[in-house]
């Protein structure tokens, strides 16, 4: 055969070799795309019709971090771990028993009073009518709640009534919370140890640091998130007893509540305080502009300048993504999942981030900020071993030494708060 024409072959064989070699990849690459999509609406699917399971479950994981600083806190100071479990468990006992109290009584109030602003919509639907009708020409006496055909007191007790009627099916899921809780403190510190028994050392590893990350940064959320929204609450229980509005505690919890749902919740809770303090005092409009003015500054302060400080973008989580998984979760549990929304949220991103084939998906669910590249990664090796005065001059370092070096840069970044896992720990080992 003519070397010429074998040469061409062997080329042409070549060149079939590597399309098809990168076809097969494309091809296997969407099929896992594909089956991820499939086996990610299977899980959603499945956390819809079990929401009596896993929201219990759900909120008692997340409760669990927001009490974990606590203990740990407690495990430096060298107190006993059954005195620690027992002083944490019985504070949320108290909180339990201290918010079913209040919503018992609450709600007795409102029942009581709802004639009362019964009363005085009705007046302000009559003032409305008045100072309307001669700039729309409306008709003399023209009622706009007479347009819906609705009993306004009757509507608000049957739906006092009804929050009073689920309190029982509240009380279980608050049982049920208090009891995972119990146990999952009870085994907060054999967890990690099981799992790297359990896995081999590379994968073990790996999960332990990625576990660790979970943990420390939803926690450091929930707890900020926690202080900020007590701190809401106590400034428009202020609001309240400055201006005369009524029931100051209601709007005090209510605002500490609606504050965990990100974006909407502010807008709610707000909204609904003006619109109470337009009922009470109209047509003393002057109150009504000062629970504007003084709510409206609160959110705004508290939740686009202290908040976004304190929280310093640790989440990275993109806007537009949050507001999606607020329709998502909350499409699927309900409101207990508008509350969760953005630790459910973080968590899927911090796996996705730890899985090869989904970390497009962690970067695309970011709000841009930058990683860390291989040339910052390899800096940042050097540095430790210098430290460790483990790389001597015209010597390379070793295997073990820059494996353990990997291990290091892995769980600082994991302190610092950065997502993702540097390559060098997840794909050496």
């Amino acid at each position: 055969m003519n070397p010429v024409i074998a040469d061409i072959e062997a080329f042409s064989k070549l060149v079939y070799s590597c399309f098809m070699t990168e076809t097969s990849q494309t091809s296997n690459r969407y099929m896992q795309i594909f089956l991820g999509i499939i086996v990610l609406i299977m899980v959603l699917a499945i956390l819809k019709a079990s929401k009596d399971v896993s929201i219990p479950l759900v909120l008692s994981f997340f409760t669990f971090l927001i009490l974990s600083p606590i203990v740990r806190k407690m495990d430096k100071l060298h107190i006993p771990q059954f005195f620690s479990i027992t002083l944490v468990m019985a504070l949320l006992l108290f909180i339990f028993v201290a918010l079913g109290w209040f919503v018992v009584i609450t709600i007795d109030t409102l029942v009581k009073v709802v004639p009362f602003y019964a009363d005085k919509i009705t007046s302000l639907d009559g003032l409305l009518s008045t100072r309307l009708s001669g700039i729309l020409n409306l008709p003399e006496g023209t009622s706009f709640l007479s347009a819906l055909p609705v009993n306004w007191s009757n509507l608000a007790i049957n739906s006092l009534t009804s929050i009073s009627g689920r309190f029982l099916s509240i009380t279980k899921v608050a049982l049920l919370v208090y009891i995972f809780i119990l146990f999952l403190l009870l085994e907060r510190r054999s967890f990690v140890p099981k799992l790297l028994a359990a896995i081999p050392r590379n994968k073990g590893m790996k999960m332990a640091v990625m576990f660790e990350r979970i943990t420390r940064q939803v926690s450091k959320y929930l707890l900020l998130k926690s202080l900020l929204s007590a701190l809401t609450g106590i400034m428009f229980f202020i609001t309240a007893i400055v201006t005369g509005l009524d029931f100051p505690l209601l709007w005090g919890v209510l605002a500490f509540i609606f504050n965990f749902i990100p974006s909407i919740g502010s807008i709610i809770i707000t909204s609904v305080t003006i619109l109470m303090g337009i009922i009470q005092f109209a047509p003393d409009w002057s109150q009504v502009v000062y629970i504007a003015i003084l709510t409206i500054s609160i959110q705004t302060i508290l939740g686009n300048i202290i908040d976004p400080r304190l929280q310093g973008g640790q989440l990275n989580i993109s806007p537009f993504v949050i507001l999606v998984s607020l329709s998502l979760w909350g499409y699927i549990w309900g409101i207990p999942g508008m509350f969760i929304s953005v630790p459910l949220t973080s968590v899927l991103q911090i796996l996705c981030a730890n899985i090869k084939t989904l970390r497009p998906a962690a970067v695309l669910m970011s709000s841009g900020k930058s990683y860390q590249r291989e040339k910052e990664k390899q800096t940042a090796v050097s540095r430790y071993l210098r430290k460790q005065d483990k790389c001597k001059r015209g010597e390379n370092p070793t295997l073990e030494a820059m494996e353990k070096a990997a291990d290091t840069e892995a769980k600082r970044n994991n302190q610092k708060g950065d997502f993702i896992m540097p390559e060098s720990f997840t794909e050496k080992r």
